[in-house]
């Protein structure tokens, strides 16, 4: 039986009333915004997975610039994931020295990947600097058309057909669909898919999801970037 037009005010009041809670979010968020639009293209923050160490956190190349990563000796090896924007790398193939690398889990499951020995056999890919595009800052992109003398509105850095400017960067591959990028207009989709990320090491693994492109303790539609993701050793 239909419900009495002059209840609904009230049914709509009780709603509102109803206090609604969350689970907690347990996971990890980045320290600060990375990639483009800090002003620069390669800007790089780097987390030592088995220690929690990070490189680059207060501010873009502050602890070292990109290339550092796998010519320093003194850091070539001391860490194992890093985040640009929405692309990712491992201490692995062109990205540095280590015997790193990711595998694709499959969409969910985070909490069904308990062991190391599920993951012993798995391949992994290593970071290439052939196939992944990050996007160029418009800072840098200024630059670029000055030094080569180009029309800036023949060139803009944001093209409403295609987006803004990328180039390739030494990245992961399989990590680049943990975030799906979109433009026009912009946008940042996780693929809630789970991964495995071997350590520098090549002796340690872990777990890894990305679950968010805002950081969840801050007001929804605050600033973009702030990645938060799940993380854990499999033993």
């Amino acid at each position: 039986m239909p419900r009495p037009l002059f209840l609904l005010p009230l049914l709509l009041a009780l709603a509102a009333c109803v206090d609604y809670e969350a689970d907690p979010f347990t996971g990890r968020a980045l320290p600060r915004v990375t990639g483009h639009t800090t002003g620069v293209t390669n800007d790089w923050l780097y987390i030592n997975l088995r220690t929690g160490k990070t490189y680059n956190a207060e501010a873009p190349c502050r602890d070292f610039a990109e290339g550092m990563q796998r010519d320093s000796a003194a850091i070539a090896l001391d860490w194992d994931i890093a985040f640009c924007g929405h692309q990712l790398r491992t201490n692995s193939g062109t990205s540095g020295k280590g015997r790193g690398g990711a595998a694709d889990l499959g969409y969910g499951g985070y909490n069904s990947w308990t062991s190391k020995s599920q993951v012993d056999n798995l391949d992994f890919e290593p970071d290439n600097d052939s196939t992944v595009m990050v996007t160029v800052s418009r800072n840098d992109w200024t630059k670029y058309l000055l030094a080569n003398g180009l029309d800036f509105e023949s060139n803009p850095w944001f093209d409403p057909n295609v987006g803004p400017r990328e180039t390739l960067s030494s990245a992961n591959p399989v990590l680049s669909e943990a975030i799906a990028f979109a433009a026009p207009p912009p946008s940042y989709t996780p693929s809630l898919h789970t991964y495995c990320v071997r350590a520098a090491d090549g002796k340690r693994y872990f777990k890894f999801q990305v679950v968010s492109w805002y950081d969840p303790q801050v007001e929804i539609g605050g600033e973009g970037g702030r990645v938060c993701y799940y993380v854990d050793e499999l033993n």
